[in-house]
């Protein structure tokens, strides 16, 4: 007997997201989608993008491990940082970064190198990067100052500042392969995750609205259990939808 499986979009990236594809893979009614923030700053990610430039391929390494059909090994070897003292150049950076920034490097096409990490591990499901377009997450606080970088929006925002405006910059673009995969969905997840950071990114991409009007079923916000820091007191589910809900409408 084979079953009908419901074509499911999972949107975020950090840990959330990981973690979420983790608990829901086992389940032979669902066939799963990651579509995953492209915007991290710190860390190897950071590292890399600034010095290779590639996209940052921390997030999109976690969700293919998540949905790897032996995560617990490959997260092993995957996630192993070289040693400092013995690889200078490259000491500090997982096993898996380097392996996915060199596949976009030789491939030349970041879809292309992550469909290659997926076949690799075996993954139950696709992982797609929200935009190949490379950019920075910046943001307004409540007294008028700002900062780029996604390290740096959640310290600012961890220390008690009121998150006021959320732009990327440069404004990037929607994959047309990306879009087209969202259309199909049958349900869409949004979260758990960093509200500024992991999730909002991805409503700031230009045609995200227009994809996800597409979907043909629920979209589901998950709110997080615990706010974020000084910044977000007081912060509630309905806060997160009515910061989302515009952007998602937006032409």
């Amino acid at each position: 007997m084979r079953l009908r499986q419901l074509n499911v979009g999972c949107f975020g990236g950090g840990t959330g997201l990981p973690s979420l594809l983790g608990g829901l893979k086992h389940n032979p009614w669902l066939h799963l989608n990651a579509v995953v923030t492209m915007f991290d700053s710190g860390g190897s990610s950071g590292q890399l993008r600034d010095e290779l430039g590639v996209l940052p391929p921390g997030d999109i390494l976690k969700c293919a491990l998540a949905l790897a059909r032996n995560s617990r090994e490959a997260r092993r070897v995957l996630l192993a940082r070289l040693p400092t003292l013995e690889h200078a150049r490259l000491g500090g950076h997982t096993g898996g970064n380097l392996l996915l920034s060199m596949m976009q490097r030789y491939s030349g096409d970041f879809l292309d190198a992550v469909e290659g990490l997926s076949a690799l591990l075996g993954c139950r499901g696709r992982v797609w990067p929200v935009s190949v377009q490379s950019a920075s997450v910046c943001a307004e606080y409540g007294d008028g100052s700002q900062t780029r970088g996604e390290v740096e929006v959640d310290a600012g925002q961890s220390s008690g500042q009121l998150v006021k405006r959320i732009w990327l910059e440069p404004t990037v673009s929607i994959h047309p392969v990306v879009a087209h995969a969202i259309g199909g969905f049958e349900a869409a997840i949004i979260g758990p995750g960093s509200f500024y950071t992991s999730l909002m990114p991805i409503f700031l991409v230009r045609g995200i609205a227009d994809a996800l009007a597409n979907v043909r079923g629920p979209v589901i916000l998950i709110a997080n259990l615990l706010t974020e820091g000084r910044g977000m007191h007081g912060f509630t589910a309905a806060d997160a939808v009515a910061r989302i809900v515009p952007h998602r409408a937006a032409p």
